[in-house]
């Protein structure tokens, strides 16, 4: 798959819910995996520079690169947060759209790698 060959840079909304984690552990074991970097969604809310640079690292990557934005409910703060820093260019996952049910779905290695697949393949 063509993602295997992109180095993705993933920010991950970790909420306070099962979703959000989900989303913060799909986001870490890719990380651990060597498969992306990880960058923290807050900083980008509160810090502009950050997101600038930020923003120019990753446009520097072309198509070598891909950003990866996972939220973990239908609010959908990461993108809402991305959006406000000026980043127009990403892929969006859902964790709902995995059929992980807010409150009720319990955190699994099998359900977390099901959006591993889904991100890099």
């Amino acid at each position: 798959m063509e993602n295997k060959k992109k180095k993705i840079v993933v920010l991950a909304c970790s909420g306070a819910s099962n979703t959000g984690a989900y989303s913060d552990r799909a986001a870490r074991k890719l990380m651990a995996g060597g498969k992306g970097k990880m960058l923290c969604l807050a900083r980008f809310a509160v810090d502009p520079q950050f997101a600038e640079t930020s923003k120019k690292e990753l446009e520097a990557l072309g198509d070598g690169g891909e950003l990866v934005i996972i939220d973990g409910c239908p609010i959908n703060c990461a993108e809402k947060i991305m959006k406000e820093s000026g980043f127009l260019a990403y892929r969006h996952l859902n964790t709902t759209d995995f059929g992980i049910v807010k409150g009720a779905t319990p955190v699994t290695e099998d359900k977390i790698d099901e959006i591993l697949r889904a991100i890099a393949g």
